[in-house]
């Protein structure tokens, strides 16, 4: 499925629980990469210019099945979370989700070359990928599949 309808599909399944939409201004995009020095994968930053994650939920709030998506601003380098212990060959992976107020995390490994992995991070000695598309990220949370929940 095309990006944009993962997003729209996404959007949808917020509203269905009452959680606002709210873009992120392009300028902050750009300004968010100048800030971790290297550009976002495309599918995020089409993702985030639709839906700033869920902005008014973060810090407390979860959705209904326990995720949280960080608004732009909020996501974090892995070494951040975990006070300055870096995931081997991991030194570009950043947190943009939690499950169930930080039972694990989920971040975005950007490669050099811009290509992306995603995975499950259960603690700060692991990150277990699950997909290389955000697209395809977005569908498994839809779906609440148990891809999601397995960080063995």
């Amino acid at each position: 499925m095309e990006m944009m309808e993962q997003i729209n599909r996404l959007i949808q399944h917020w509203q269905n629980q009452g959680i606002e939409i709210i873009p992120t201004p392009e300028e902050a995009i750009e300004n968010f990469e100048s800030i971790i020095h290297q550009p976002l994968p495309n599918d995020f930053k089409l993702l985030y210019s639709k839906v700033n994650g869920m902005y008014f939920y973060f810090p407390n709030e979860i959705d209904n099945e326990g995720f949280l998506f960080y608004p732009l601003e909020s996501i974090l380098p892995s070494a951040q979370e975990f006070e300055g212990f870096t995931l081997a060959e991991n030194n570009h992976l950043y947190i943009f989700a939690e499950y169930m107020h930080k039972s694990w995390w989920y971040g975005v490994e950007i490669k050099p070359d811009g290509k992306y992995r995603i995975g499950i991070i259960p603690d700060k000695l692991n990150f277990k990928p699950i997909t290389d598309s955000l697209s395809e990220f977005i569908a498994l949370y839809i779906e609440n599949s148990s891809k999601l929940y397995d960080y063995s």
